[in-house]
């Protein structure tokens, strides 16, 4: 499954955090794109990421709802 469709999925099934992951990865810091296999995002989900990775989400939650 490319990540196009676990976006769409997390977008109707409301996972927020999953997609503003995929927002955060595609859109903000252009690592990954919407055609990466969801393979690609067991990188963000290692447990030595997971602060770091709530730091920036949390940081990037605030940036778009200012700019909304």
């Amino acid at each position: 499954m490319d990540l196009r469709e676990v976006y769409t999925e997390s977008i109707a099934e409301s996972h927020e955090s999953l997609s503003l992951l995929i927002e955060f990865l595609v859109l903000e810091m252009k690592v990954l794109s919407f055609d990466d296999d969801q393979r690609e995002l067991d990188l963000y989900f290692k447990p030595n990421n997971k602060v770091k990775m709530n730091k920036l989400l949390l940081e990037y939650r605030t940036k778009i709802g200012e700019s909304a």
